[in-house]
């Protein structure tokens, strides 16, 4: 009623005029999703952004909850499900949403930064106070039409004046002075324009706006991680170019007894640090698994560390080797090798950097060849041992044949798939089996990987997790088919292919176990002695309780009757009379000794509150104790022990090259 009469286009002014007063005039919304504050819950939330700044508005009332001026946006990211704001020192934190359209999102406030800068260059320019020679820009950002105008430079040239009065000598004013002569007729002269022309309506050049992806405080970490290992491995290049320096050797026992010593020594530290640098490559594999969103960088980048601690360690020892070994070509031979293993690692690091982005198929492939650069490593400085090839060849092949059954049975899901009678459940179920082909992939490449140093408990671990991950992904490949499927002729073939799955993984799970460092078994003797230990340990701690000191007297004397039995058995096998001689004579000794400690736990027992009768006690157990030490010495028990004691020294040597490296890398 206020506005009546008013003409059509006194009218359309005014509208204008009122909608351009709004605060959310120009403004182009998004639905967003943000995390609460102090919660984990995600609640909607409008995200606008105009030419002058980016507004968070509450979903329902359309109040504007903050405004952040887009001069202070100092980055900007967008993924597939996210979208992230960094103000600087505007604000303490990020600001992330949830959102679908973050590309969007991103194009405009591109487009709106683009048009502030190039306001601001124009404020230096003379003539945009009125020069009538300028040229007129305008950009334009969608959706909403967002319009900018400004004045163009130019600069108009003016034809140089100059006396021409000077005999002989014409100057045009493009090229300079030139002689004038007589007798010949000369090129035609032309007077020129200094200068620019006036570009009235050149079009206003392109400028391509640069997204920083914003990383997180783990993902910088990782990043710098990396970038200071790469920085060092084109140093390690160089140092293996560079030829170690050893005493020069005599021919004398000492001489010989050094350089095999440290030979030997060299190479074990090779081998442990290579079986760390794979397992913790197949470690990064594993990790690198799952969704971008979803990876734990922090363990990632403790792996790549592991890899990064052990490379100039490895440098440094295989130049001790290649520089002691008698045959000089297959110390170059080892240099090279050791330098295309220094290369791989290099290509696996650039595969895993957060902003690289690379397919998941490089890293997959930068580890394989991780795993066959070490392998010829190790088999330049040790000697071929055709069983430990046989058995990485075996490995190798029943990978290989988890693969197959796999893309059987990702065959047999598509089928599934394809009976499917709505999009989403079709979906849910292609899903799944490119998960067991993802899954498949991992596991192929852990096992290049750790196919050389499988002997290492490592190793081990990281591959039998890769089985794992397979034997999940089938596992849910097949549930979610039965949830699916109608159809039983086809769900029977896939839980067919699925079996012959499981039955290879666990082909694989036996050959590793059978790969591994072999357990002593706890033989009779072990077992009885182990218990003769203990009980008296017990027994001689329980002083004043009668009741205990029986009970672990009548554990003695079970442990001592089956190590008897055992001894006698293993003299009845001998065919070496003195050993069989002297095996009997101990399990006599040792019977001796457990009568006469069973006597003593009986006048014990008759006399329970009588100290003497218990430390008779005590005293007879501890000697049952030293007879059995000097018993138990037969050769089976002997051999067994030895096993263990290599065993544990490997082990331990590997262990202790690794705390070694850890311990330098952190003082360095």
């Amino acid at each position: 009623k206020k506005h009546l009469g008013l003409a059509e286009l006194e009218a359309k002014v005014l509208y204008t005029k009122n909608a351009r007063s709004l605060n959310t005039y120009g403004v182009t919304f998004f639905l967003v999703k943000e995390k609460m504050k102090g919660k984990n819950k995600l609640v909607p939330r409008l995200l606008g952004v105009n030419k002058d700044s980016v507004l968070r508005l509450d979903e329902n009332t359309k109040e504007i909850l903050k405004t952040w001026p887009l001069t202070s946006v100092k980055r900007w990211g967008a993924s597939p499900n996210t979208f992230t704001l960094d103000f600087g020192d505007y604000s303490d934190q990020y600001y992330s949403v949830q959102t679908t359209e973050g590309e969007q999102i991103q194009q405009i406030i591109g487009g709106y930064i683009d048009i502030i800068l190039k306001k601001q260059s124009a404020k230096d320019h003379l003539g945009i106070e009125g020069d009538a020679g300028s040229t007129i820009e305008e950009d334009s950002v969608a959706p909403h039409q967002a319009t900018y105008v400004q004045h163009g430079s130019s600069s108009v040239g003016k034809p140089h004046e100059m006396s021409l009065s000077k005999p002989g000598i014409m100057r045009p004013g493009g090229e300079g002075s030139k002689p004038f002569g007589t007798g010949h007729v000369g090129a035609p002269q032309y007077t020129t324009l200094g200068g620019q022309a006036n570009v009235g309506h050149a079009p206003p050049s392109i400028r391509q706006t640069k997204v920083t992806p914003i990383l997180t405080e783990p993902q910088k970490g990782l990043l710098s991680t990396i970038t200071a290992i790469q920085e060092k491995i084109t140093q390690y290049q160089q140092d293996l170019d560079a030829k170690e320096m050893v005493p020069v050797l005599g021919s004398d026992m000492g001489a010989k007894k050094w350089k095999q010593v440290t030979l030997d020594t060299r190479k074990q530290n090779v081998g442990s640090q290579i079986a760390a640098m794979n397992a913790a490559t197949a470690q990064v594999v594993t990790l690198t698994s799952g969704p971008a969103d979803e990876i734990d960088h922090t363990a990632v980048g403790a792996a790549i560390t592991t890899i990064g601690s052990n490379l100039p360690e490895i440098t440094k020892d295989v130049k001790v080797i290649a520089s002691l070994m008698d045959d000089t070509n297959m110390g170059e031979k080892l240099i090279d090798a050791t330098k295309i293993l220094v290369n791989a690692f290099s290509d696996l690091l650039r595969t895993v950097e957060p902003e690289a982005k690379e397919p998941r198929q490089n890293l997959l492939n930068a580890a394989s060849k991780v795993g066959e650069a070490s392998s010829q490593v190790l088999a330049t400085i040790t000697e071929e041992n055709e069983e430990n090839k046989e058995l990485q060849d075996m490995l190798l092949s029943l990978a290989k044949l988890v693969a197959n059954t796999t893309a059987a049975l990702v065959l047999k899901a598509k089928n599934i798939a394809s009976t499917c009678e709505d999009q989403q459940t079709q979906n849910r179920v292609i899903g799944a089996a490119t998960q067991c082909a993802l899954a498949t992939s991992q596991l192929v490449a852990c096992a290049k990987v750790v196919a050389p140093t499988l002997h290492s408990p490592a190793c081990q671990e990281q591959l039998t997790t890769a089985v794992r991950e397979v034997a999940k992904a089938v596992e849910n490949l097949v549930a979610v088919c039965n949830e699916t499927c109608t159809n039983e002729d086809l769900m029977n073939q896939l839980k067919e292919a699925a079996e012959n799955v499981t039955k290879t993984l666990n082909d694989l799970l036996n050959h590793i176990k059978l790969v591994a460092p072999k357990k002593a078994t706890d033989s009779v003797q072990e077992h009885s002695v182990e218990m003769i230990y203990t009980a008296t340990e017990k027994l001689s701690a329980a002083a004043g309780d009668t009741g205990e000191m029986i009970k672990q007297a009548r554990v003695l004397g079970q442990a001592t009757a089956q190590l008897i039995q055992s001894i006698k058995g293993e003299a009845e096998k001998q065919e070496d009379s003195d050993i069989q001689r002297r095996l009997l004579a101990a399990a006599k000794t040792l019977a001796d000794a457990t009568a006469r400690m069973v006597e003593a736990a009986r006048q014990c027992a008759n006399n329970p509150h009588d100290v003497n009768y218990q430390n008779s006690l005590r005293r007879h157990a501890e000697e049952l104790r030293d007879v059995t030490i000097i018993a138990a010495r037969t050769p089976a028990l002997r051999s067994k022990l030895v096993d263990r004691v290599q065993i544990c020294a490997r082990r331990a040597v590997a262990t202790a090259t690794q705390c070694i490296t850890a311990a330098q890398a952190t003082h360095g």
